[in-house]
């Protein structure tokens, strides 16, 4: 497995982890809460991967962050409520549940007709999207059911059980220990605010009490 130092990546180490991707290869790397495995959303031999290492359940979809507004309404329909929200609380630990327009079926979403996605305020992840121009498969570095890692010791440690084939496949990116948690999951239906998961992060306590007043 080769590990970047987040601190000393350079303009072509990006480069080199975007052909990664583009080579249906996996990262572990650090969001605002803990860190995470990606992989080309739109690639359904990688997604099958991280199934596969996390030992989730097929049926469950896999969240993306993406870079911009305009991809992410090349992938969803977007409602009023849903840009109030965007315009609050992006980038951050947010993610909201989209009504998918993508006609093709992916393994991501797992045809489910929804689309969980986030721009994420991270460096890392921000520069990354220079590089690369599809949304990025964004879901803890760790076995299902288990708790979130906040070290990439800990996230390394994690998988150690993965076959060696999958282990030549993955990139990290190691930078230092994180805050931790997890991103608030909510769903917008008619035009009321439902929490799908509150999470623990930085905007938790600042978005409940925005649900709390325009739920009245």
């Amino acid at each position: 497995m080769k590990i970047y130092n987040f601190e000393d990546i350079l303009e072509n180490d990006y480069k080199d982890i975007k052909r990664h991707l583009e080579g249906s290869g996996l990262i572990i790397y650090p969001t605002e809460t803990s860190y995470a495995v990606g992989v080309n959303a739109l690639d359904d031999n990688a997604v099958g991967m991280v199934y596969e290492i996390k030992k989730r359940d097929g049926s469950k979809p896999l969240p993306v962050v993406i870079r911009d507004l305009k991809m992410l309404t090349s992938m969803v329909l977007v409602k009023r409520q849903e840009e109030d929200i965007i315009s609050i609380f992006w980038p951050g630990p947010l993610t909201i549940l989209f009504e998918s327009k993508l006609i093709k079926r992916y393994l991501f979403n797992q045809g489910s007709g929804l689309i969980g996605a986030r721009i994420s305020s991270h460096p890392f992840i921000e520069q990354l999207f220079k590089e690369i121009d599809f949304p990025l498969v964004s879901t803890s570095a760790n076995i299902s059911g288990e708790t979130g890692c906040n070290s990439l010791k800990e996230a390394v440690e994690s998988f150690s059980g993965i076959r060696d084939e999958f282990k030549n496949r993955v990139i990290a990116v190691d930078a230092g220990t994180l805050d931790g948690g997890a991103s608030t999951i909510i769903k917008v239906e008619k035009d009321r605010v439902n929490i799908v998961r509150a999470g623990e992060n930085n905007i938790k306590e600042r978005f409940l009490c925005y649900i709390k007043n325009i739920n009245r």
